[in-house]
């Protein structure tokens, strides 16, 4: 969204214009107008009416209205007086052709012409007539829309009330009340058409700077981040250099080269965490790896066949690779018979063997894991063949020694000599 400011000075927004200064703000999707400090400079301008080089620029009524139909916003943050002291003088009516909305111009006496006068109400330029009663103050906060409860909470102290529409075009839709349900600021609809766009009117609170206030609005009311780009730089602004830069330039290139080498290589080893937790093709495939990085030679995956084959001197282990939830699954025990038979049939010639390594209760962490296999599954890996069951967790635990450089790669090679179903590893360093 673009954003321009109205009335002050703003270095976040994309525009900022003074009351001296034309715009054109349909261009812009948000407007805040500081009508503060309009009034703390009226004595410096012409009467509005004369629209004299001296005049301030205010908005047309019309303009407004098709800049709200069309779904802009537009934030009036309203001064402390409605009525101010120009510092120059008029006889002409508003831009609307009518006299002023509280102001009634004084005739001459027993002529039609206007004495001049230099009074301004400066809410005039808005495409609405309100009522707002100045007469009321306070401090007591009723309901409040949820996005300005930021401003108005518990401690605004309010100085007008009513903020009701006249016009047939205009609504107005509270914002905030006090605590006798009357307006204390207000949001004007149009009423025709689905647009989206509104003109909020909120009174000032001398507590907040009006920069923080429109950066708050910014990002609690309209949501928008206030990572406001500049203008892009020139193309001849590249033949322009500063001492040093240059140099900063290569050595930043060289960092980056050194910043991407550590992210490898950390990526290359916390993958290996995937063992505690992963299940399916993604557990497969950091098994194979895993296995490898601690020595052992692993053949790939045929779909339908096995999920690798890891080979010792003596023995070729067909790989089943699985996580559960619970412990292991006799379903998988019977899967891994499958897997060494379809080894067997191709390599009758070698000693073939079963190794499911599995990756159980992977919900809770590893430290909480009862790690125990029921005597069904037991006796079933025995009777087919003395199959052997690896967990992942004890993977990642040689994985972490062979990194660490703790690793006897003799110790490891004696693992499936084991009597014991389940195998147990060599003592590895704690997590």
């Amino acid at each position: 969204m673009r954003i321009l400011s109205k009335g002050s000075e703003l270095p976040f927004v994309h525009e900022s214009v003074g009351w001296d200064e034309h715009e054109n703000f349909k261009d812009y999707d948000v407007i805040f107008i500081n009508l503060k400090t309009l009034e703390q400079h009226s004595g410096n301008y012409d009467h509005p009416y004369n629209e004299s080089e001296n005049s301030p620029v205010v908005f047309e009524g019309s303009n407004i209205t098709e800049f709200v139909k069309t779904g802009g916003y537009m934030v009036v943050y309203l001064p402390n007086s409605l009525k101010v002291e120009m510092g120059g003088t008029t006889t002409k009516q508003n831009q609307n052709g009518v006299s002023p909305t509280t102001l009634s111009p004084r005739r001459k006496q027993g002529t039609e012409d206007v004495e001049p006068y230099s009074e301004y109400e400066l809410l005039d330029w808005l495409p609405l007539s309100l009522r707002i009663n100045t007469n009321e103050s306070g401090d007591s906060i009723g309901e409040v829309e949820s996005e300005w409860e930021w401003y108005f909470g518990n401690r605004f102290s309010w100085e007008k009330t009513g903020f009701k529409s006249d016009s047939n075009s205009y609504s107005i839709k509270s914002i905030a009340e006090n605590s006798y349900s009357k307006n204390i600021a207000g949001k004007a609809l149009y009423d025709y058409g689905s647009s989206e766009g509104y003109i909020s009117l909120i009174p000032p609170d001398d507590g907040i700077a009006y920069s923080e206030f429109v950066k708050n609005t910014l990002q609690k009311v309209f949501d928008i981040d206030l990572n406001i780009e500049g203008r892009a730089p020139p193309s001849w602004l590249s033949d322009y250099t500063v001492p040093n830069e240059e140099c900063i330039e290569e050595e930043i290139e060289e960092k980056k080269e050194q910043i991407n080498e550590l992210q490898e290589e950390l990526e290359s080893i916390t993958r290996f965490k995937d063992l505690l937790y992963e299940i399916g093709d993604p557990l497969e495939e950091i098994t194979r790896e895993a296995l490898r990085k601690v020595g052992f030679k692993v053949e790939d995956e045929i779909p339908g066949k096995r999920d690798g084959i890891l080979q010792t001197s003596n023995t070729s282990f067909a790989l089943e690779i699985t996580g559960t939830t619970g412990g292991v699954k006799l379903s998988k025990c019977r899967q891994l018979d499958e897997w060494v038979e379809n080894v067997t049939a191709e390599s009758p010639e070698k000693d073939v063997s079963g190794l499911l390594i599995v990756n159980p209760e992977m919900d809770i962490p590893p430290e909480e894991r009862d790690i125990s296999i029921e005597p069904n599954v037991e006796s079933y890996m025995k009777q087919r063949g003395d199959y052997k069951i690896l967990t992942t967790i004890d993977l990642y635990g040689l994985v972490k020694d062979s990194i660490d450089g703790n690793l006897d790669r003799e110790d490891i090679r004696g693992i499936f000599c084991q009597e014991d179903t389940l195998i147990s590893t060599p003592e590895k360093t704690d997590d």
